[in-house]
């Protein structure tokens, strides 16, 4: 009877306490992490930490919010003046089939080189920008157990419930000189970033550690994500730096419950209840840099950026309940710790042949050794004699390229597009589970494609709009768990529960969004 009793007020609690999440606003999110932030990022597996300029910026390296506008502009009529734009389009228009004509060709470069100039100049002046995109994820996993215990094929359900879903995403950056007076004019800049799940606002998956859990997919990335921060060019032209924050929320409740029956038949009751919760906002820190070096026509840029640790922690979450029978007083105490997500360092390089080629390489590090489970569930571990191996450090790889077709094809001079594609390599974080735990966790390897198609200005829009489009295939490597020792008595665990099980799939990712620059 107490059994019953303590699990229907477990799922009182666990009920007032998802309202109250979704009551609050400042929530992390893991969906850019896991899928990416912004369409063009997409395209290119993510690469870029060193040469990032746009509305993602404050989630990939927030320097880069201040970073100059400096590449040439993909084509005449984006962002040059009407009178350079016009003769390019002349030259153009005059080539033969082949190309400009030998003696034109070098009229051609030399305007070319012109409109970079002209791009590093417009920085001279307050410079705003606005993005969006949608995303949509499919995230098709397999587990396949060896047997099949009472508890196994519902674990496995759960695991692989809400794998596919959406995200909006938005971003703002805005030029503090359209206010204020900076030092020799150099670029500050506000830099926002959300990405908000269609999904809902958040949704908690404080699991046990026995369940099978895919820590980056289904409900573990569906929260809402707000990163914001300052850039600034302390160099002008070379030099850019950047900090922010992620907006967060944790805190403590307490429950007490009067007036409980204990009914054997476990129906639902609704007792006397008071509830307080504290939720207080917090946050994680956001800092990055940006360096650039022009070598005759070509630039190099280097970058680092850095995301602290996250995760959301309610502690202490106490709950009282006193019954009707004989007026037991039953404490329970609690805690919840979800959100996690751990100290990220990215290091990286992008290489610029003229206008037309950009090659990114990253190399980004993941502290996952210091993961934790929130203090209630490590005491309960400890009593029962329970440990679990450390998440692993991991080095994630990203290349990525940017090519504009137009540059090599003939056909395409005048067709203004840009192409992408990308690939990655993301070691898993989580250990062999040969134990009590099933934290999942794969191998990936993956490739991504995307384009730009310039609209340019109408009676609607007063400034050219980018739209960007991004795919992503993530292959998860099949892995194997074979559970060691004599399950049936070292472990408080059947071996049907947790039988020896392999797992992998796949994850498609999906983004379409638009850019204004003004």
């Amino acid at each position: 009877m107490e059994f019953k009793f303590v699990r229907v007020t477990i799922r009182f609690i666990i009920g007032i306490f998802g309202l109250a999440i979704l009551g609050s606003n400042l929530l992390y999110a893991e969906i850019a992490e896991s899928f990416g932030m912004g369409p063009r990022a997409i395209g290119t597996s993510g690469a870029g930490v060193a040469s990032v300029n746009d509305w993602t910026s404050a989630f990939y390296n927030m320097a880069g919010v201040a970073s100059p506008r400096s590449e040439p502009p993909p084509f005449g009529s984006q962002g040059a003046s009407e009178e350079a734009a016009g003769k390019i389009r002349l030259l153009r228009d005059s080539s033969s089939p082949g190309g400009p004509k030998a003696n034109e060709k070098g009229k051609v470069d030399t305007i070319d080189q012109k409109l970079a100039g002209e791009v590093l100049t417009r920085d001279e002046k307050p410079a705003h920008e606005l993005g969006m995109g949608l995303l949509f994820q499919a995230t098709l996993p397999s587990i396949e157990a060896q047997t099949f215990g009472p508890q196994t094929k519902k674990n496995i359900d759960l695991a692989k419930k809400s794998m596919v879903y959406g995200a909006a995403q938005l971003g703002l950056i805005f030029d503090t000189r359209t206010l204020f007076h900076t030092p020799k004019n150099l670029p500050i800049r506000l830099g926002l970033a959300i990405s908000t799940p269609m999904s809902a606002i958040a949704t908690l998956n404080d699991t046990k550690i026995e369940s099978y859990n895919f820590m980056r997919y289904g409900r573990e990335a569906q929260r809402m994500l707000i990163i914001t921060g300052l850039g600034a060019q302390v160099w002008k032209n070379r030099l850019s730096i950047g900090v922010g924050a992620n907006a967060f929320s944790g805190g403590k409740g307490k429950f007490d419950m009067a007036e409980v029956e204990i009914d054997p038949t476990g129906t639902s009751q609704t007792p006397n209840a008071e509830v307080q919760m504290d939720l207080t906002p917090t946050v994680a820190p956001v800092a990055g840099v940006q360096y650039r070096q022009q070598i005759k026509n070509k630039t190099i840029m280097a970058g680092l950026s850095w995301r602290g640790e996250m995760y959301m922690e309610m502690n202490p979450l106490n709950a009282a309940a006193t019954t009707q029978l004989l007026a037991v007083d039953l404490p329970l105490s609690m805690a919840i710790l979800d959100f996690y997500s751990p100290h990220t360092f990215t290091l990286g390089g992008t290489y610029f042949h003229d206008d037309s080629l950009k090659v990114s390489l990253d190399l980004e590090m993941q502290l996952w050794n210091y993961y934790k489970i929130n203090p209630a569930r490590e005491l309960y571990l400890e009593k029962k004699g329970i440990s679990f191996k450390k998440m692993n450090n991991i080095l994630l790889v990203k290349l990525g390229a940017e090519a504009k077709p137009g540059k090599y094809i003939q056909k395409m001079r005048n067709v203004p597009l840009v192409a992408r594609l990308g690939f990655s390599y993301i070691p898993a974080f989580t250990p062999d589970q040969t134990g009590y735990s099933n934290y999942l966790d794969n191998n990936k390897i993956g490739y991504s494609l995307g384009a730009s198609y310039f609209l340019d200005t109408n009676k609607i829009v007063k400034t050219p709009v980018e739209i960007i489009f991004g795919f992503q295939h993530q292959i998860m490597l099949e892995r194997t768990s074979t559970k060691s020792g004599d399950v049936l008595t070292s472990l408080p665990y059947t071996s049907g529960n947790q039988p020896d099980y392999s797992y992998g799939g796949h994850v498609i990712v999906v983004s379409l969004g638009a850019q204004l620059r003004f």
